[in-house]
């Protein structure tokens, strides 16, 4: 659950660097193609419209002064003049007073038209040099300089990229330790380099220490309890029989009743606690039952209880139930539990046991507790284990580790908020607590 307040993919450092390194080279990319595109339509549109203008205006007072003089004849520039007769290839040409293009000598050319006292002047810029200008001095200078410039930046980056690659290292290492299966002789961070990163090698040294300390102590716990749970199994066996053969010989009192239940209890929760010790269901028998009748024997059991406390519980099944495979005392354990916060710590006068398809409810009509998460729902983690209500016996801290070795999720829910996003339960809204058992398919 403590994975919910975490993003659910991180991106390390190094990716996140590639993504804006290239996305800044692509957007600077665009931003240039756009300039040059606006200046080629400035120099074209207006600035060349113009000097055409100006050079017709040059003639015209050139012609006034010297009635043959000579049409522009430069690279960039030349012209054609007539008084009657229109040049052969000017004839299909519709032609404009003023700054027009026309396909001129195989290309499409920026031209200017005009007349004055019988003469035709007709002037044709060679835009082809204008646009090799252009790429010239322009568009060339500015690709040159924004390879040096991201030549040093992917260098920058590959240095950044070698400087902080070890530290995401060591961190996706951590977030990936398996504590329920890990090898107390083996360190996850060995096979890191850290590539002469001296701030990186402290932190894996650190790091190596804190796994090294934290997996001795792992198997410590589980060595002890394992050791607990077998030495508990000699003395819970002679108590067990001392009590039937008291039984046989005294009859069945209400005393040895509770005594012989209390001790199966008992072994009940030795044998749980061994199979957490060894993180393993294979020490534990099997049953395939339906869950109803196993909740049912469960809440008769509890009814001495219930009664004493004046709170009531209640059990709907579904009828439609079919045969699961049950795992008798981690079952017992897990339901057992939850039933009995119900009844010390619930103050309320109704317990209701609904079992639906995939999950079971148990709903109380208490006082409820103040949820961490916004009063909405808390799955049984560590944050919600720092409650200050605690739970029978060893509580919900066993429930939560018992549910995770079934295959099953457990949710706390404020009752009022569980029943306004869920309609189709029959229960008065009232104040209170939902605990969900999502049992596995």
């Amino acid at each position: 659950m403590l994975k919910l307040f975490r993003d659910k993919r991180a991106h390390p450092l190094g990716e996140v660097f590639n993504r804006y390194y290239w996305l800044q080279i692509g957007f600077i990319a665009l931003s240039v193609v756009i300039g040059i595109t606006c200046s080629a339509w400035v120099i074209k549109g207006t600035l060349l419209k113009t000097a055409l203008e100006q050079e017709m205006a040059h003639y015209w007072e050139r012609l006034e002064r010297n009635p043959n003089a000579d049409l522009p004849d430069t690279k960039n520039l030349y012209g054609y003049r007539w008084e009657k007769d229109v040049p052969v290839k000017f004839q299909n040409m519709h032609l404009n007073y003023g700054v027009s293009r026309h396909f001129i000598d195989g290309k499409d050319r920026m031209t200017v038209y005009g007349e004055r006292n019988g003469q035709h002047v007709f002037l044709v810029f060679g835009e082809s040099n204008v646009n090799k200008l252009v790429w010239l001095f322009g568009l060339a200078p500015l690709m040159v300089s924004l390879f040096v410039l991201y030549s040093l930046l992917w260098w920058w980056n590959r240095r950044a990229r070698r400087y902080f690659s070890p530290i995401t290292r060591l961190a996706n290492a951590l977030d990936n330790i398996d504590w329920e299966h890990q090898n107390k002789e083996a360190s996850p961070f060995q096979g890191i380099s850290t590539d002469s990163n001296m701030e990186a090698e402290y932190l894996k040294q650190a790091l190596e220490k804190y796994h090294q300390v934290l997996s001795e102590f792992i198997n410590r716990e589980r060595e002890f309890t394992g050791d607990v749970s077998h030495e508990l199994r000699t003395p819970l066996t002679i108590l067990k029989g001392n009590v039937q053969l008291c039984q046989t010989r005294y009859g069945e009192t209400k005393s040895f009743t509770r005594l012989h239940n209390t001790i199966e209890d008992m072994q009940l929760l030795v044998d749980t606690l061994l199979a957490i010790a060894r993180n393993t269901t294979n020490t534990l028998v099997a049953e395939e039952a339906r869950l109803s009748d196993f909740l049912n024997d469960l809440v008769q059991d509890l009814n001495s209880s219930s009664q004493l406390k004046g709170i009531q519980i209640n059990l709907k099944s579904d009828e439609d139930e079919k045969l699961r495979k049950i795992y008798p005392s981690m079952s017992k354990m897990v339901f057992g539990n939850i039933l009995r916060n119900a009844l010390n710590y619930s103050q309320g006068s109704q317990i209701d046991v609904i079992l639906q398809k995939n999950k079971v409810l148990i709903a109380d009509n208490g006082i409820g507790i103040p949820l961490p998460n916004d009063a909405k729902v808390q799955e049984l983690s560590g944050l919600q284990l720092q409650l200050e209500v605690k739970g029978h016996g060893i509580g919900l801290q066993l429930v939560q580790k018992l549910c995770k070795q079934l295959g099953w999720r457990v949710e706390l829910f404020d009752r009022q908020y569980y029943l306004h996003t869920h309609h189709d339960l029959d229960l008065e809204n009232t104040t209170g607590l939902i605990v969900v058992v999502y049992l596995n398919q």
